[in-house]
């Protein structure tokens, strides 16, 4: 009779342990937990009101309305009014009001492990120093994000670290770009991004989390990080990053962004290597708190917002967060080893433009290669080396016209550079292959439908090689989408 209810008490602390964001106060989990309990315990819990006698059953969240101009100072701020309402044996419920219980905001000093303090969200140069913002005389300061963005949440059956009263949770957190300095002037592409492991105590009796140990990434094997954004959990519990927006190699070296990002990474801005960012970043967690991070150069380089891995362990899908974007799929080597593998692009053909429309989706193979490889490949050769690209028509039939970004470029491919292309360049080697890379921006591939769903009728047509009614639209946009090609 005790191992029963002890299973739904672990089911209890597996479930509020595995979402460390919950807003969900420590009362209201204490509370939960008490109508779990087996005994004389769980008897006088109940008899004070503090939850039914039965087992726990099922849990679900309410949902809350997106604020509005109807109360605009909602807009201003961070709040959630969904509830979570939970289901015991005995057919009792009980609801709990969720809310926010932040570990820290970027900014303030965070402890280290070690006895000291670091700043969170806090900007690191290849060597780890901090990088100043003094854009204001008298008041220098470490730049720090205002953006956090992709997170991980995973534990480890070996995790060792010193001060951890309970149970022992980590989560990897990567912070996206910082809006502005000081004195108010955009930061943005500048600065590159940082990413932590954090050491979470959860405690047994509430499943509250406690931040213990803030451990910067060392991102200098990855020769730094570009605009880090969406994330996601691999089944093997290591943390897949995202480089979005990748910068055009062939206009980064006279790019004030590219440049200032260099300088800010390096101390010199002419050293960063453009080829260098785009790619999916790894971070591998261990058992004291600390973290460690390679880059996968063969999975493409594209505006890498999510990537989801199949349960085969070796098929990807791949977010490309791009204007004239792709979806891509990439095809490992091995099991839980993104480091060799097969890169395909889709390929969309419609069959029908009736209603939403429909089409097939294939795959069109653009290689294998090893990450290796590639990265020495991008540590020698140029984009001079692998095309030419003319940002006006030149009149050559041997350049052919590709958007890019929304930007139209006639480019050249120069022989040879087979291997590099498809993992270097979206416009070297996609349209040759009649890919379909006119996707709206595509953030993740939640699922294969969403191929066919442009978005925004009223600010952007759709895709030039779809045919299909338009969805009704406020702005009363035409009612049919044409295509050209």
């Amino acid at each position: 009779m005790h191992e029963p209810t002890m299973s739904k008490r672990r089911l209890v602390l597996k479930m509020l342990g595995g979402a460390p964001m919950l807003p969900l106060g420590a009362v209201g989990a204490a509370t939960l937990l008490a109508g779990c309990r087996a005994g004389a315990d769980g008897a006088r819990a109940a008899a004070r009101g503090a939850g039914p006698r039965g087992d726990f059953a099922a849990a679900a969240f309410t949902s809350m309305a997106a604020p509005s101009l109807d109360a605009p100072e909602k807009m201003a701020v961070t709040t959630v009014e969904s509830t979570l309402e939970v289901s015991f044996s005995d057919g009792g419920r009980q609801t709990f009001q969720l809310r926010y219980e932040p570990f820290f905001m970027t900014g303030d000093s965070v402890p280290d492990g070690q006895g000291a303090t670091l700043v969170a969200g806090g900007y690191l140069d290849i060597h780890g120093r901090p990088i100043m913002d003094s854009s204001v005389p008298g008041k220098a300061r470490q730049f720090f994000s205002d953006c956090p963005d992709g997170m991980s949440l995973l534990a480890l059956p070996s995790a060792r670290v010193p001060g951890v009263k309970g149970n022992t949770v980590f989560a990897v957190v990567q912070f996206e770009y910082a809006s502005h300095n000081q004195k108010g002037e955009s930061m943005y592409g500048l600065l590159p991004s940082p990413i932590a492991v954090l050491t979470l105590a959860q405690d047994p009796a509430t499943g509250r989390l406690a931040l213990v140990k803030y451990s910067p990434v060392d991102t200098a094997p990855a020769h730094g990080l570009w605009i880090t954004c969406g994330a996601s959990l691999s089944p093997w519990n290591t943390h897949l990053a995202s480089e979005e927006y990748e910068p055009d190699a062939t206009t980064a070296r006279a790019s004030a962004q590219f440049q200032g990002f260099s300088r800010n990474l390096y101390g010199d801005a002419a050293k960063a290597n453009p080829y260098h960012y785009g790619h999916l970043p790894e971070v591998v967690v261990h058992p004291d708190g600390t973290g460690t991070i390679r880059k996968h150069y063969c999975l493409g380089r594209i505006s890498h917002e999510l990537i989801q891995v199949m349960p085969d362990q070796r098929t990807c899908l791949m977010g490309d967060d791009a204007t004239n974007g792709g979806l891509f799929m990439f095809v490992a080597d091995r099991k839980a080893d993104l480091s060799a593998g097969t890169l395909y692009v889709a390929k969309w053909r419609q069959t029908s433009g009736e209603g939403p429309g429909a089409g097939t989706l294939g795959w069109i193979n653009l290689g294998h290669a090893r990450s290796a490889d590639i990265e020495a490949l991008a540590d020698t050769l140029t984009a001079a080396d692998i095309m030419d690209v003319r940002t006006a028509d030149p009149g050559d039939p041997a350049f052919k016209a590709i958007r890019v970004n929304g930007k139209a470029n006639w480019v050249r491919l120069a022989p040879g550079r087979e291997q590099a292309r498809p993992s270097w360049k979206r416009t070297a080697t996609r349209p040759w292959r009649a890919a379909r890379w006119r996707f709206p921006r595509w953030k993740a591939p939640p699922s294969m439908r969403a191929t066919a769903s442009p978005t925004a009728p009223c600010r952007a047509s759709r895709p030039r090689w779809w045919t299909a009614p338009r969805p009704t639209c406020a702005c009363r946009a035409p009612s049919r989408a044409r295509c050209t090609r």
